[in-house]
C-alpha cells in the first residue's frame, strides 16, 4: 500500500493506414502514457496530417470563445458533446459570424471608453456648475486666457498676492464653499502654469466645446445616455449571440481538441514508410485491457510487453485508502516520491495527527476545531486545497481530544478546577476537591515533556531511517548501510547521553551506547564518506527540532490560562458577567484557532523536512494517460 501501483513499459506496432484508429481507440481507453520514443532507422515523429486543418479551426473557435463567454447568462461549461472529426471541421469552417463578433466587441468597447469620459467631463463641470451664467467658450481671446482649478480658499488667499505681482490685472473668484476657482488674465503674463501649481493651483482640464456649465452638463448627459443606450444593445445583441452559438462552439472546441490532441500524439512515434511504432506505461492491473483495444485491429497493430531497469524511472500513481487522501496532498504538493521510492502518505496520517495533537493537546480545543473544521469545508467547499486542510483539522481534532485527557487540559483548566466552578454556580459534581486523575501537567512538568517529546523525535527520524534503508536496499546496499548505520548513531548517541551527561540511566547503558556510535559513526565514515559524519551534530539538530512540541504547546497552554484567569465566569463576577463570558467564548475560539494553525505548520514541517528527508528524495512524476478530458459527456 505504502508502493507505488505496478507499472509495465510497452511497445506498440502499427501500419500506417490503422493509425488514426488506433490512435482514437487509445484515447478513449485512457489506459497508456505515451513517451516520447526515438528509434534507430525510422524516422522522428510528427503530427497526422489533419492536424494544421483542425489547430486553424480550434483557434478560431476559442477566440469566438473568449468574446462570447463574456456575455454569457451562466460560465458553466458543463459536459461536452462530442462531434465527428469531419463533421466539427466543416461546422466550423461554416461559422462565419467572427467578423460581426469582432466589430460588436470592439463597438462596445469603445462605447465603454466613451461613457468613462463623459462621465469624467460631468465631474469636471460640475465642480463648474457655481459659475452661472458664463460661456467659457468666449472667455478666451487674442489677448486673455483663463484657467479653472481646486486650490483650497486659505492657500488662494496666499496666492493673490504672487498674481498682484505677475500678473497685474487679472481676476479671479472662487464661490464660497467650493474648492473650485476662475482666474481670467492677460496672455502677456509669463510662466503662469508654473507660478499657479506652486501656489497650490490644481487645473482642471475643461471638457471640449464647454459653454455655460448648465447647457454642457445636459449635452453632455444626453451624449452618456446615448452612449449607454447603444451599449445595451451591443451587450443585449451579444448576450443573444452567446446563448445561440455558445454551446456549439464549447462542443466544437473540444471535439477539436481531441482532434488536435490525436494528431498531435503522433509526433512521439517513430515512422517508416508503412509502420509505426510508439511506447508508453501503463498500471500492470490494465495491461490485459490495453492488449485487447489493440488486438481489436487485428494484424494490422500488435505490442509486445517492454523491460526497464533501475536507469529509467516510470510514472508515479499512488494508492492509498480513502481517508489518506488529505495527506496524499501532502505528499503530492511537497513532492511526490520516486517510482522505487516508499509512499509517505499513510506514515502522514498516522504521524501529522499525533504531533498536532501533542502540540494542540486540549479536549475542549479538540471539539472546537472539529467544529471550525466543519465549518470552512463547507465555506470553502469547492477548495481542494482547503477541503485537505480542514480534513486534516479534523484528524488533529481527535487527537487533540486524547492528549487533552493525557494532560487533563480543558480549555486550559485541569479537570478539578473545572468541577470547582462548576461547584461555585452550585453544581457540586463531586464536590470542590474531587476529581477522576491527575495529568501530565505541561507548565509544571515541562523537563519530562520536553523528554517525551525529544523521545518522539527520536522514534519518528528512527523511523525515518529504516524506511530510507527498505528503499535504497534494491537500488544500493551501500546506502541502505549508510541508513542503518544512522539508525546505530541515534541509539548510540541516545544512550550515552542519557547515561554521561542526564545520569536517567546506567553507566554501563551508556559505554554500550558509545561503543554503537562510534562503529556506527565508522560505518557511515565507509558508506557516505566524510560527508556522513560531518552530519552527525546535524542529526542531534533534528532531533531537538522536536522539543517545538513542547514549547509550543506550553505557550497556549499559558494564554489559555490568562484567559481563564480574568474572564472565566464566575458567580462573584456580577453584572461583569454580560461582559466577560462573550470574551471568554471568543478568546477560546481564537486560541484554539491559533494552536491548530500553528501545530498544522509546525507538526507539519516536523513530518515533510525532517522526518521525509530521512527516506525520501522525491522527484517523482505523475502518470498521465493519453485519455479523453473529463468534460465530455456520458
Amino acid at each position: 500500500m505504502m508502493k507505488a501501483a505496478e507499472m509495465r513499459k510497452v511497445r506498440i506496432y502499427a501500419l500506417r493506414s490503422a493509425l488514426p484508429g488506433l490512435i482514437a481507440a487509445l484515447h478513449k481507453a485512457g489506459l497508456v502514457e505515451i513517451k516520447k520514443s526515438e528509434f534507430k532507422g525510422l524516422e522522428e515523429g510528427r503530427p497526422l496530417e489533419f492536424f494544421s486543418v483542425v489547430s486553424e479551426q480550434l483557434v478560431r473557435m476559442r477566440a469566438m470563445n473568449a468574446m462570447l463567454e463574456k456575455h454569457a447568462a451562466s460560465r458553466d461549461a458543463g459536459k461536452r458533446e462530442t462531434v465527428p472529426a469531419n463533421d466539427a471541421v466543416r461546422i466550423a469552417r461554416e461559422m462565419r459570424m467572427e467578423d460581426k463578433l469582432k466589430a460588436l466587441v470592439a463597438e462596445a468597447g469603445s462605447k465603454e471608453s466613451e461613457m468613462s469620459r463623459l462621465k469624467s467631463q460631468m465631474a469636471t463641470i460640475d465642480k463648474m456648475l457655481p459659475f452661472t451664467g458664463i460661456d467659457f467658450s468666449r472667455l478666451e481671446t487674442r489677448t486673455v486666457a483663463y484657467r479653472v482649478g481646486d486650490i483650497a480658499p486659505e492657500k488662494l488667499y496666499l496666492l493673490k498676492p504672487v498674481l498682484d505681482k505677475e500678473l497685474g490685472v487679472y481676476n479671479v473668484s472662487q464661490p464660497v464653499g467650493s474648492k473650485t476657482a476662475l482666474l481670467i488674465y492677460q496672455k502677456s503674463g509669463k510662466g503662469v502654469d508654473q507660478m499657479l501649481a506652486g501656489g497650490g493651483f490644481a487645473p482642471m482640464e475643461i471638457p471640449p466645446g464647454t459653454t455655460t456649465p448648465a447647457q454642457s452638463r445636459r449635452a453632455l448627459e444626453n451624449a452618456y445616455s446615448e452612449a449607454e443606450s447603444r451599449l445595451k444593445t451591443i451587450r443585449s445583441e451579444l448576450a443573444g449571440m452567446a446563448k445561440a452559438h455558445l454551446p456549439r462552439v464549447r462542443d466544437l472546441i473540444y471535439s477539436l481538441g481531441i482532434e488536435a490532441d490525436r494528431a498531435e500524439i503522433a509526433s512521439r512515434f517513430g515512422f517508416s514508410k508503412s509502420m509505426t511504432v510508439f511506447e508508453g506505461w501503463v498500471m500492470a492491473k490494465d495491461v490485459p485491457a490495453l492488449s485487447g483495444v489493440v488486438a481489436a485491429f487485428g494484424d494490422k497493430a500488435s505490442m509486445s510487453d517492454v523491460g526497464f531497469g533501475h536507469e529509467e524511472e516510470p510514472p508515479v500513481v499512488l494508492q492509498n485508502p480513502k481517508p489518506a487522501a488529505p495527506f496524499e496532498w501532502v505528499t503530492r504538493n511537497y513532492s511526490l516520491p520516486g517510482y522505487y521510492e516508499l509512499d509517505p502518505s499513510l506514515l502522514y496520517m498516522i504521524f501529522i495527527p499525533i504531533l498536532l495533537g501533542m502540540i494542540v493537546g486540549d479536549v475542549f480545543y479538540g471539539v472546537i476545531a472539529l467544529g471550525i473544521a466543519a465549518y470552512l469545508a463547507k465555506k470553502f467547499e469547492k477548495s481542494p486545497t482547503m477541503q485537505a486542510v480542514t480534513r486534516m483539522w479534523t484528524f488533529t481534532g481527535f487527537t487533540s481530544m486524547f492528549f487533552g485527557l493525557f494532560y487533563d487540559e480543558w480549555c486550559g483548566f485541569h479537570h478539578k478546577e473545572l468541577l470547582g466552578l462548576l461547584h461555585e454556580w452550585g453544581l457540586p459534581l463531586l464536590g470542590p476537591e474531587g476529581g477522576f486523575y491527575t495529568g501530565l501537567s505541561r507548565l509544571n512538568q515541562l523537563p519530562l515533556l520536553l523528554g517525551i517529546t525529544i523521545l518522539v523525535g527520536l522514534v519518528h527520524l528512527g523511523i525515518g531511517f529504516m524506511l530510507g534503508a527498505i528503499n535504497e536496499w534494491h537500488h544500493s546496499k551501500k546506502h541502505a548501510a549508510a541508513k542503518i548505520a544512522w539508525i546505530g548513531v541515534e541509539i548510540g548517541g541516545t544512550l550515552a547521553v542519557a547515561a554521561m551527561v542526564m545520569n536517567l540511566i546506567p553507566v554501563g547503558y551508556g559505554m554500550a551506547g558509545l561503543g554503537i556510535f562510534v562503529v556506527s559513526a565508522i560505518a557511515l565514515a565507509l558508506t557516505e564518506g566524510v560527508i556522513g559524519v560531518i552530519e552527525i551534530p546535524g542529526l542531534m539538530g533534528n532531533v531537538l527540532s522536536y522539543a517545538r512540541i513542547a514549547v509550543i504547546g506550553v505557550v497556549g497552554v499559558v494564554i489559555a490560562e490568562i484567559i481563564n484567569e480574568f474572564f472565566a465566569p464566575k458567580p462573584s463576577m456580577g453584572i461583569f458577567l454580560i461582559v466577560a463570558i462573550p470574551l471568554f467564548v471568543v478568546f477560546h475560539l481564537a486560541n484554539t484557532f491559533i494552536a491548530i494553525f500553528e501545530a498544522l505548520i509546525q507538526g507539519g514541517r516536523l513530518n515533510v523536512i525532517e522526518f521525509r528527508m530521512k527516506f525520501l528524495k522525491g522527484g517523482g512524476r505523475e502518470f498521465v494517460p493519453f485519455a479523453l478530458r473529463p468534460e465530455a459527456k456520458q
